[in-house]
């Protein structure tokens, strides 16, 4: 390759290399996405902040209110009890009645 070559590809790089900083930057000053919350995980958050043992009403009426989540109560019963089921995660207190494992 000839120095003109040379120096032509040099170029290249740089500007690649330039463009490709300029994408990185752009894309760390857009918005990050919303990170989806389970519905494991808004159970979860409502036993804690309840502290206590709480029925299926509650747990979807405090879903709803406090964390903008419209959870579907059958839905919620279901991975509720397999996860108790399972031993991790929650404890039934009472009929339809759920609080964390300690």
């Amino acid at each position: 390759m000839d120095d003109i070559g040379l120096f032509l590809q040099y170029q290249k790089e740089v500007a690649e290399s330039k463009l490709k900083t300029i994408d990185r930057f752009q894309k760390g000053l857009q918005e990050q996405p919303v990170k989806r919350t389970s519905m494991v995980d808004v159970v979860e958050q409502v036993l804690i902040k309840a502290g206590r043992p709480l029925h299926i009403s509650e747990i979807i009426e405090i879903a709803d209110r406090d964390f903008g989540a419209h959870l579907d109560r059958d839905s919620v019963v279901s991975f509720v009890i397999k996860r108790m089921n399972a031993g991790r995660t929650f404890i039934r207190t009472a009929p339809n009645t759920f609080a964390l494992r300690e």
